[in-house]
């Protein structure tokens, strides 16, 4: 196809599968791990906070944080009687995140191998200039 939206769609398609495969030991896919990580850098927010963080709307950013919630990696600490949630991550999070960094580490590595220094150059070019339709 002609179409530059189906090509992006398709690369990126290609590139998310790439590192949720890599990612799989750790047990997140590369979505739930960005939302780990935001949580840990914060140490503690309100899933606003994360929505902002992440760059998420919160429809999305609630089915990626579910499974987090239910397996225990992530825990509400608001205070009773609070609207808002705070969110933080258990010992068993922050576990996680420390194994999915270096897996996703990896993953960087071999993507950036793979692109040269001059296709990494192009694709922040590329990158930059797309944000700015």
């Amino acid at each position: 196809t002609s179409c530059y939206c189906l090509k992006m769609r398709r690369a990126s398609g290609d590139v998310s599968k790439y590192y949720d495969q890599v990612l799989a030991p750790s047990g997140v896919t590369t979505s739930q791990y960005s939302l780990l990580l935001n949580i840990s850098r914060a140490h503690q927010c309100s899933v606003k906070e994360l929505a902002d963080m992440a760059e998420l709307d919160r429809s999305t950013l609630a089915r990626n944080l579910k499974p987090l919630l239910n397996r225990g990696l992530v825990i509400d600490t608001r205070q009773p009687g609070a609207r808002n949630r705070q969110l933080e991550l258990t010992a068993a999070g922050q576990q996680t995140v420390a194994a999915a960094q270096t897996l996703w580490e990896k993953a960087q590595q071999k993507v950036q191998a793979t692109l040269g220094e001059a296709g990494q150059a192009a694709l922040e070019e590329v990158l930059a200039a797309l944000a700015k339709l």
